[in-house]
This record gives C-alpha cells, sequence and structure tokens, in this order.
C-alpha cells in the first residue's frame, strides 16, 4: 500500500516530462542575426577607445587615414556622375549627318562650312568642313567615303603615315569636342580648324 503513491508519482512525473518535450512547450531565446555585427562595431569602438588613450599620435593618423578614404569615395562618386551626366548630353560615336538629296561633293560642303561660319555657327561648320575634307582625302585614295560611317571610323580605315594618323585623330577628337559634346566654339577655334582640316596635311601612307 505504501508503494501506490510513489508509483502514482513516479508516472505523474514521466507524464509531465513527456508533454515537456513536446515541440510546442519547447522555449528558445530569439536569435539576434545582427548580434555579431554589433559585437565587431563595438569591439572597434574599445580598439579606437585604447588607440586614443596609449597613442594620440597613431588615432591622428587612423582618423586622417578615414578622412582620405571618405574623400575619396565622394570624388568618385562625383566623377561617377559627372560621367552619367556627360554620356547623356553628348552624342557618341554617330554617323555624321546626310542629307537624302541629291550627292554632294566637296566644294559644296567647303561653301557650306563657309556659310556656317559667317553665321557663327562653328560646330555645324566643323561638321560640314570635315565632310569636305573626308570626300578630297577619298578623292586621293587616302580614305573611302560613305555616309553611314563615323569620323572614327574613318581614322582606323585612312591609309596614313603614323604620324598623319595622329593628327587626324586629333581632328576628329576636336570635332567631337564641338560638335557632339556641344563645347562652346570661339572664333580662334574655327580658325585653328580651319589650320589643322588641309587635305595636305595628312599623307598617304606609302
Amino acid at each position: 500500500m505504501t508503494q501506490g503513491p510513489g508509483v502514482a508519482t513516479d508516472t505523474l512525473r514521466a507524464i509531465i516530462d513527456s508533454v515537456l518535450r513536446d515541440p510546442a512547450y519547447q522555449t528558445r531565446a530569439p536569435r539576434d542575426a545582427w548580434a555579431p555585427v554589433r559585437r565587431t562595431w563595438n569591439a572597434l569602438l574599445d580598439w579606437v577607445d585604447r588607440l586614443h588613450a596609449t597613442s594620440p599620435v597613431a588615432y591622428r593618423a587612423f582618423v586622417w587615414l578615414l578622412v582620405a578614404i571618405l574623400a575619396a569615395i565622394v570624388l568618385h562618386a562625383m566623377w561617377i556622375a559627372a560621367r552619367t551626366i556627360r554620356a547623356g548630353t553628348a552624342a557618341p560615336d554617330r554617323p555624321m549627318p546626310q542629307a537624302a538629296s541629291m550627292p554632294r561633293d566637296a566644294g559644296w560642303y567647303a561653301d557650306e562650312a563657309r556659310r556656317l561660319a559667317a553665321a557663327g555657327r562653328y560646330a555645324e561648320a566643323m561638321q560640314a568642313d570635315f565632310l569636305r575634307l573626308v570626300l578630297e582625302l577619298d578623292a586621293r585614295k587616302i580614305t573611302r567615303f560613305h555616309p553611314s560611317k563615323t569620323p572614327f571610323e574613318y581614322v582606323r580605315d585612312a591609309a596614313l603615315t603614323t604620324n598623319a594618323r595622329h593628327d587626324f585623330r586629333a581632328l576628329v577628337t576636336t570635332l567631337y569636342t564641338h560638335a557632339f559634346a556641344r563645347v562652346s566654339v570661339t572664333d580662334d577655334a574655327w580658325h585653328q580648324w580651319r589650320a589643322a582640316a588641309h587635305a595636305d596635311r595628312y599623307a598617304a601612307a606609302l
């Protein structure tokens, strides 16, 4: 008779233990995904405090290093933004505009360039004058004119000496700067262009 209550107690404990082992009754502390980050940040702050206390010179050098990194990031962001804005406003490497009417020779483009320059429309005058130059080089078998070609394609395809190709590339770069990137052209810049756009300057490769 004395074992009855003991058996009942053991049985009750076993029942309670089995119930508490059920997953529904398991309790866990919520997992903090940011805990490692916080620990690392706090450790870094402690290290900076110790550095400040033990070595003021090293601490100042560390601060200036952080300032330099921040300045580099800001300058890089400004450079990317400037390039993005420039790319949106410029018209990169596109064919020269061509009229759909009857073919026009070098003389026509020379007259058109003079007319546009007299009106102060130097960027457009450069485009017309470049076509005049290309047609003159085509007549000398130095390059081959085609309406769909871009100016830089003429640099690549022209049969020029090394020095002449360098000068021709510089001329085309000037054209892109003013005609496509819309950098304003002064009267002096126009006359410099005219001096550099003579067909005699561009000798054919042997």
